[in-house]
């Protein structure tokens, strides 16, 4: 009996934090820091669902503390309003490291200029060979475990969109992907969870697996090949055929989309498909084939924001003005761009070690000022905090509340009389030299606790 939803207010995005480089790193080292605050970026920018991938032996590694952080994240990402779905098993990609439950296991960094370089399938071609076998019953049984534990947990969530139990399911390993399927969409009907439950189909053999049909598209033609309203894409969006605005302009009020993906961090779709092996690129694309967000909270493009929550609702959103420079003089003005906050860590990764690859930034010696309105909700003395490296200036109503001037990371406070409920100007002058980029501003007063400081509607 299929499910019949309309699924027509999904405007979502993949939502892999941009410090991963991939699922399980994601729920390996959990950040609950990185992941609120692109939260808190993704509902400021529109999306109303993302879709996150979880990881089978990261539930066998740690399985409290997974089940424990996947609470957390439901719990931030309701805070913003934003539904999530789950998937539990994918096809794509790379087998995972045969040390990965290690528990001293690291991480490698992300293969420059490779698309989606350390991605990894779940389960992996010889797990899923044995589990088709099924000579030894521990297979089934941890994968059963693993789903069974997650779905039980949130049966009847309402944090939770739907349940998929696979992305793109491989015609060549079908046999195995095939009962992979059919166990786990038992597995979950049977803990009696009312979520419905997808697999990818159309062009993959999902839909005798799923509740409702989902699908995928690529390309430019924007075609909707299943019926409307009751189905849903859950992938779609790269910038060799298509664009944020025109996936808007021919999906909303048709049929529900989610993007790959919100953040252009370390796991490398910021390079193309075919940017792989000898083919890698040797430098930046200066334009990002996937992604909206870069890791510092400022769109690629401020026409896909506009395209996501509307003109006229853009035109009132937190945003400060955001300016980004060549030099460290404020000179070569190099983007304009908007941001809801002013709360970021960069690494010392070639293309993730600047606030914007695809303008040629160069590794040190930069310079970024942030303008826009805040305003007190009470009257009295706020405390201004700057974590941050090299220089930082921090203006409010025309008064210098903070002057950080040596190059090494720390923190500074200033003090400012602030009227309440009045909006008043306020500047944020960055200078970054060398070394790893931070920088956090937050703010505490009446009727304030210590927050990341954010602006009000220009």
């Amino acid at each position: 009996m299929k499910v019949m939803k309309d699924w027509r207010w999904v405007r979502g995005t993949v939502f892999v934090p941009t410090n991963a480089i991939n699922e399980a790193q994601e729920w390996d080292e959990y950040d609950p820091n990185v992941n609120d605050r692109e939260l808190h970026c993704a509902s400021v920018y529109g999306i109303t669902c993302v879709r996150v991938f979880l990881y089978d032996l990261i539930y066998e590694k740690k399985k409290d503390a997974f089940l424990k952080e996947i609470e957390d994240f439901l719990t931030r990402a309701d805070k913003y309003h934003i539904k999530v779905e789950f998937v539990f098993f994918d096809s794509c990609w790379n087998n995972p490291p045969p040390d990965i439950l290690d528990p001293k296991y690291v991480y490698p960094p992300p293969i420059y200029g490779t698309h989606n370089s350390r991605w990894l399938k779940e389960p992996s071609d010889d797990y899923l060979a044995k589990y088709l076998e099924n000579k030894d019953p521990s297979y089934k049984t941890k994968l059963k475990d693993y789903v069974e534990s997650v779905v039980n947990a949130h049966k009847n969530d309402p944090r939770i969109a739907f349940w998929e139990t696979y992305n793109e399911p491989d015609s060549s390993k079908e046999p195995a992907q095939l009962q992979l399927m059919a166990d786990s969409l038992k597995w979950i009907h049977d803990t009696g969870s009312t979520i419905p439950v997808t697999a990818t189909g159309t062009d993959h053999p999902g839909d005798p697996y799923s509740d409702f049909l989902t699908w995928h598209k690529y390309g430019g033609d924007y075609d909707i090949p299943q019926i409307p309203i009751y189905s849903l894409c859950t992938e779609c969006m790269e910038r060799q055929d298509m664009t944020v605005p025109n996936i808007v302009s021919h999906f909303r009020d048709k049929v529900g989309f989610i993007m790959w993906e919100f953040g252009i961090g370390r796991d490398n779709c910021r390079f193309n498909w075919d940017q792989t092996g000898a083919k890698h690129a040797t430098q930046e694309n200066s334009t990002p084939f996937h992604g909206i967000v870069f890791p510092d909270g400022h769109p690629w493009s401020v026409d896909d924001v506009r395209a996501l929550v509307g003109e006229e609702a853009f035109n009132k959103e937190p945003l400060f003005k955001v300016r980004y420079y060549l030099d460290p003089t404020f000179t070569t003005l190099a983007k304009e761009s908007v941001t809801p906050m002013i709360d970021f860590d960069l690494n010392d990764e070639k293309g993730t070690n600047v606030p914007d690859s695809t303008i040629r930034m160069p590794e040190s010696n930069w310079s970024v000022r942030w303008t826009g309105l805040i305003a007190a909700p009470q009257s009295g003395d706020y405390t201004f905090t700057v974590d941050g490296d090299n220089a930082v200036k921090v203006i409010v109503d025309g008064r210098t509340v903070i002057n950080k001037t040596d190059l090494g990371r720390g923190t500074t406070n200033g003090n400012v009389i602030l009227p309440g409920d009045h909006p008043v100007p306020i500047e944020i002058d960055y200078v970054h030299t060398t070394g790893l980029s931070s920088l956090h501003l937050d703010w505490s007063g009446p009727g304030v606790s210590k927050q990341a400081v954010t602006p009000v509607a220009q």
